[in-house]
Order: structure tokens, then sequence, then C-alpha cells
């Protein structure tokens, strides 16, 4: 424990101050009551998401890396993220930039262009859930437990990007030449790649039941085909919940922004049609450690999950 750091870059993304804000106040909360601190990231872009990568390689490089620009000038050498899709991103970014040493000139001299501090160093980006693990874990969530998750059972969702990518290189080959060392290795904090278990450790120092929910733990939301194809993402969803159901859950957790909405939007849509055992509830890991922590459901801002996880708390006396 403690690799990371305790005080970090805070980079919260798009979605964190819009729909998903009980993310982010509960993500606060928890930080706080661990003992880590969340630097917000001032005058922070959109990381380009998925969609950028498809269309401009250097874009994305550029936006990733104006984000890390002004971690640099606040200090930090760490940048955290709850996203999936953002942690992505910066992680792929931070990739390109240290094995590729014209990618890092050109991207250096559009910052210079743009009146952003070139990159005297790429920060490292993790999730935050691996954050959390790392720089607290089950044994601190274990001490700050006021209000054990008992009889809770959740099933644990990761979605499809959390395990990857998982490798990076330091920055050898700014010094010239792809020398031996800038090959990518696994980072040392990274949770397995089949089978993450980083959630269901802290939910279950938190006192929480964790339910079997392999393959599904990391099967594709169906986010990235909202607009292009609903079918395809209904179908994901529909897998997801009728696994999670037919296991025993009373509640999905999650822990990328992007994950969470589209289980709640289909979840509401499969219902309305009469699809059996889709009629699971989702909340953030954060929200469910909040509680823990002894939060009310307001504090953890429950009320505004889509499905509503409410009143299987409050049969369970967590809320």
């Amino acid at each position: 424990m403690g690799v990371i750091g305790k005080r970090v870059a805070y980079y919260p993304g798009c979605s964190l101050e819009g729909a998903s804000r009980a993310y982010d106040v509960s993500t606060r909360i928890v930080a706080k009551e661990l003992g880590l601190e969340l630097d917000y990231l001032e005058d922070y872009n959109c990381c380009g998401a998925m969609e950028s990568k498809n269309v401009t390689f250097m874009g994305t490089m550029l936006l990733n890396a104006r984000n890390m620009s002004l971690a640099r000038r606040q200090g930090h050498e760490v940048i955290v993220a709850p996203c999936n899709g953002c942690s992505f991103s910066l992680q792929r970014a931070e990739y390109f930039l240290e094995t590729d040493r014209s990618v890092y000139e050109k991207v250096n001299a559009l910052l210079r262009e743009g009146g952003v501090d070139p990159l005297d160093k790429i920060p490292h980006t993790y999730h935050i859930l691996e954050w959390f693990y790392h720089e607290a874990g089950p044994q601190k969530v274990k001490e700050k437990t006021k209000r054990p998750l008992r009889g809770l059972k959740v099933a644990n969702y990761y979605g499809c990007l959390y395990t990857r990518p998982h490798f990076y290189a330091r920055t050898y080959a700014h010094a010239g030449g792809q020398d031996e060392e800038a090959r990518p290795r696994k980072r040392d904090t990274a949770d397995d790649d089949e089978h993450p278990y980083y959630m269901n450790a802290l939910l279950e120092a938190a006192g929480a039941t964790n339910v079997e929910f392999e393959p599904m733990h990391t099967q594709c939301c169906g986010g990235p085909h909202s607009l292009s194809d609903e079918m395809v993402s209904e179908k994901f969803v529909m897998m997801i919940l009728q696994t999670a159901k037919r296991n025993g859950a009373d509640i999905i957790a999650t822990e990328c922004p992007l994950c969470h909405a589209s289980l709640e939007m289909y979840r509401h849509r499969l219902m309305m049609k009469g699809v059996p055992d889709v009629d699971v509830p989702a909340a953030y890991f954060t929200q469910l450690l909040g509680l823990a922590f002894g939060y009310s459901a307001n504090d953890v801002k429950l009320k505004d999950n889509l499905s509503d996880p409410l009143p299987v708390l409050k049969r369970l006396g967590l809320a």
C-alpha cells in the first residue's frame, strides 16, 4: 500500500460535473474519509473519450497532453480519473508520449503554439479505484466503516476498459533511440486483467457480500454503441442485468459514469418491454462506501440514480 501518493491531481472528466455528479460527490467523501487528497485539475478539457481517437490520433494526444500539462503546473506527477474512458485515454496518451519521441516532440510543439507549458515530465494516470485500493486498501475501509453493508449482495461491474491498457513505459525514449527499457511493461498497481477484484475487496471490507458475476463483470455495457446501434447496447445490458439478478445480486456496483448511465437507461427500457430479471438497481461503489462510512443517502446523492437503489437499501436498513 502507499505506492501512488496520497495527494494527486483529480481529473473528474465531463460526466462527473454533469449527469454523474453523484459519483463526484461520493468520490470526494470517500477520499476525505480515507485520508487522501484530491487536488481539482483547474481548467481541464475533455479527454476525447472513445470518439476522438477514431478520427485524429494527434488530436487525442494533444487533448490529453494539455491535461497532463495542467497537472504538472499544479505540481503533480500523478493524475487520478474516476471514469474508465478518461483513464484509458490518459494512459493511452501516456504510453505513446513515453515510447515515441516524435509524438512527444510534436505534441510539445503544439502545446507551446497554443500557449500551454510543454511537458517536462509525463504524469502517470490511475483509475480512482486503483488509487483507493493502493493508498488506503481494504483494511482502512474496514476501520472507517461505521454502518456495515451487512446483507447487501453486490455484483461488481468493472466494464471493458478498466483493465486496459495496463502497460506503460518510462521516458527512456526521450533520450533518443528505442532502447530495451522502452518496451511496455505492466504497472505494478494494476488490477488483474481477467479477474479484477479491487472493488470486490473494498466493498467486502465494508461488509457487503459479493456475488459471482464472471464473465459479465468486464462485458462491454454498450455505451459506445448507444447512438449508432441501440439494439446492441440493449442486448449487452440485458445480459449483464440478468446475470446479476439470477446470481442473487441486490445491486450492481459501478465505477464508470458511462457504464452506470448505460445500465440505468437500458434497464428502464428493458423493464418497460417486460423483459424478465433485469430489475437490479445500480450504485457507484463510492456511494456504497459513503453509506458504510456513516453518510446518509442524501449525502451521497442516491436520489440522483435513475434506477433507484433506495428501496433495496432501506429494506436492509442501510439508508
